[in-house]
């Protein structure tokens, strides 16, 4: 059956209405866009109701597979019922036959099909015949085009051109709220909006340890330290402003180290005012909050397995159990709590997916969740505010504050504010934020492997993430911070230490990866999205291919390309190989997989998200396992590495925020650089990669920064 011939674009589902044009469902209170495979078995539901509808047939008609994993199945049949939930409409969509299959319940009727006995009082559609309003709308824009046209005519040009100017900035004063000389990290606001709660790292502590808690009262400015143990970090506010969560580690001696999540109320005069919440284990917490009655809310990455793969959770303090929120994809960083509204009980995060980032906002269920932007980078910080019934955040590519209204459901217009270079902005209203100024600086290091000579390459001001090494003593670097994506450039460094941009690579390019022996080089077209393999000298085009916006590792080597990515109907990790010079490629299954490189001309070397590594043959598929993960614990002593792997010449290299890694044949690990004996800062490092006899090593150090209030 044609979907686009038998159906509108719009199709009633109950109390919602698919928009088949955009993929979106929407009702009376909320709007969701459903993910392309989400949206294709809702379709073949549709076009199949009121029958039972088997697994195979779904495997056949939705994946177009002749077999799909029963978990890829029931995932799906999961998130989609997820989707359609709503208090509106709480009688199931999707009914499951015990070992049969599932049948979809809803009726599919026109508003004007539907009996006046039909209607509920939170349902109800407009009795207007579909006709009717199509051909009043029609009329309406005929009318409004006709006198836009009439203004536009008539409006002089002086008029046109001043409207095509960017808004102006409102004016804004700012001044410096922090009164000591150090690092401030991420600020947290109370939900009453009185107190603001920092990390706060003075010159004085030791390196690479967490520092201290700061607290400011906003009405009076004045800052103070907490009486919180030293190496703790900021994670969140209760909902009634009384305590702070927070992470605090601890090495003692000829004791076991301490790692434990804890809470500190404000009150100086309360019994038992630190308490200890439950120890570190599993993945990482970054965010904590409450709304009352011993429960806790958070995200913690470890979902599914992965170290990097956060998800939302919510923790009763008295049984101790945890029930997971949220249901991120696996292909990207996942989801990230950032605040919550205390009113209505909702959490606002982050979901990353591959290439793009969504702000959200979900219930303590996570039934119905509303999507409020979508962003091409990372976003750090939102806010509540609860005079006003808004959402705020700060879009640092347009300079904005942007503001969702929860009471309308609607974006409001957005504030433009000239900030300085940040790191960190939290918006408290459309007329005052708080931001600390940046306090990071982006440099690289390069090891040769022949002869052990190390460069450095440390401007100020210049934020140099070598990425590629282009041969006779020349690398490539993405200069990318601080500018929006159409502007990002690819910045070439000659053997004289001399900085130019490639003007080819001028406007929108990042370089990702390069192939010295070759001469080519590999970059992505940041606007299109796609990636291209060009020859070094020429900067001719030899092969374009689609930059999957949930890709994992892309590596270039002897006229190929291997591509961790998704796959585009069953959405299971794949490696794809491509040729080229004929530009035929095949594809590897990589379940697990999270990072790859070219070990030699015929083998990748990979990491799986337990940390196992091995060898993948991409002509007879065959895997050669080198070390389990347990092992590689083990040998680190408990130290972990990022999920991400590099080879050169016959060797792996590994790395963590402070130490780079060679695994010897005899699978011990060397330690090749600890960035602390070289860069006399509190660095670490973040981007590791292997060119020809060249380690290239990214890292990032960190110094003082003030924090900032901006307000008209």
């Amino acid at each position: 059956m044609d979907l686009e011939t038998t159906h509108p674009n719009y199709i009633d589902i109950g109390c919602w209405q698919l928009n088949t044009a955009t993929q979106t469902i929407s009702n009376a209170q909320e709007s969701k866009e459903l993910e392309p495979l989400l949206f294709k078995a809702l379709m073949y539901f549709i076009q199949n109701q009121n029958r039972i509808i088997t697994r195979q047939e779904l495997a056949q008609n939705v994946w177009h597979l002749s077999f799909v994993d029963d978990n890829t199945i029931n995932r799906v049949i999961f998130e989609l019922r997820k989707q359609l939930a709503s208090d509106l409409q709480p009688k199931p969509v999707i009914k499951t036959h015990y070992r049969k299959g599932y049948s979809f319940t809803v009726p599919l009727a026109d508003a004007a099909e539907l009996p006046p006995e039909a209607e509920t009082a939170v349902c109800k559609k407009s009795k207007a015949s579909k006709p009717y309003k199509y051909y009043l709308i029609a009329f309406t824009c005929f009318v409004l085009a006709a006198i836009a046209i009439t203004l536009y005519v008539e409006m002089p040009r002086q008029t046109t051109e001043r409207n095509r100017q960017p808004p102006q900035a409102a004016t804004f004063n700012n001044q410096i709220l922090s009164w000591y000389r150090g690092h401030h990290g991420k600020l947290y606001n109370s939900p009453d909006q009185r107190y603001l709660a920092y990390s706060f790292k003075s010159a004085t502590n030791e390196a690479n340890t967490l520092g201290e808690i700061r607290l400011m009262d906003l009405t009076t400015q004045h800052e103070k330290a907490l009486s919180i143990p030293i190496n703790s970090s900021i994670l969140g506010w209760s909902a009634d402003s009384n305590w702070i969560y927070y992470l605090h580690q601890a090495e003692r001696d000829s004791e076991q180290p301490v790692c434990e999540y804890r809470k500190h109320r404000l009150s100086p005069n309360t019994v038992n005012r630190d308490q200890a919440l439950f120890p570190c284990s599993g993945g990482a917490i970054n965010a904590i909050f409450d709304f009352g009655q011993a429960q806790i809310v958070y995200s913690r990455r470890g979902y599914l397995g992965i170290p990097s793969l956060g998800a939302i959770y919510r923790y009763d303090l008295n049984t101790q159990k945890e029930t997971r929120i949220t249901t991120p994809s696996n292909h990207g960083f996942g989801d990230r709590l950032l605040a919550i509204i205390p009113d209505t009980q909702q959490l606002i995060f982050t979901r990353n997916i591959g290439d793009k980032v969504e702000l959200l906002v979900t219930t303590l269920n996570g039934h119905k969740t509303l999507k409020l932007a979508e962003y091409p980078h990372l976003l750090w910080a939102a806010n509540w505010d609860p005079k006003q019934k808004t959402v705020l955040w700060f879009d640092h590519d347009s300079s904005e504050i942007k503001r969702y209204s929860m009471q309308t459901l609607t974006e409001l217009p957005p504030v433009r504010v000239a900030v300085e270079p940040t790191s960190y902005v939290l918006p408290m209203s459309k007329s005052q934020l708080l931001m600390t100024t940046y306090g990071y600086d982006h440099d690289s290091y390069v090891i040769d492997l022949k002869t052990g000579e190390s460069t450095t390459f440390a401007k100020p001001k210049i934020y140099e993430v070598i990425m590629a090494y282009l041969g006779e003593g020349e690398f490539a670097y993405t200069d990318s911070v601080f500018k929006d994506t159409e502007s990002y450039t690819v910045i070439r460094i000659d053997q004289h230490h001399r900085y130019s941009p490639i003007t080819q690579l001028s406007a929108g390019y990042s370089i990702i990866d390069s192939d010295p022996a070759e001469q080519q080089i590999l970059v992505k077209q940041t606007v299109n999205k796609v990636a291209q393999v060009r020859a070094l000298g020429s900067l001719n085009i030899l092969y374009t291919m689609p930059d999957n916006e949930k890709n994992g590792d892309t590596r270039l080597h002897n006229n190929r390309v291997a591509q961790l990515r998704a796959h585009e109907i069953t959405d299971d990790k794949i490696i794809e190989v491509i040729s080229i010079r004929d530009q035929k490629s095949t594809t590897l299954p990589a379940r697990n997989i999270v990072g790859i490189d070219w070990y030699d001309d015929t083998q990748l070397v990979t990491l799986s998200s337990n940390r196992d590594i091995a060898l993948l043959n991409v002509v007879t598929t065959e895997v050669t396992p080198l070390i389990s993960g347990e092992a590689l614990h083990h040998n680190l002593k408990g130290e972990k590495v990022r999920p991400m792997i590099t080879a050169a010449n016959g060797d792996i290299y590994l790395y963590n925020r402070q130490s780079v890694f060679k695994l010897n044949d005899d699978n011990t690990l060397e330690t090749v650089l600890d960035i602390k004996s070289v860069v006399n800062a509190d660095s670490s490092i973040y981007y590791l990669d292997a060119h020809g006899n060249k380690l290239l090593i990214s890292y990032i150090s960190r110094y003082h920064n003030e924090i900032k209030l901006y307000q008209r």
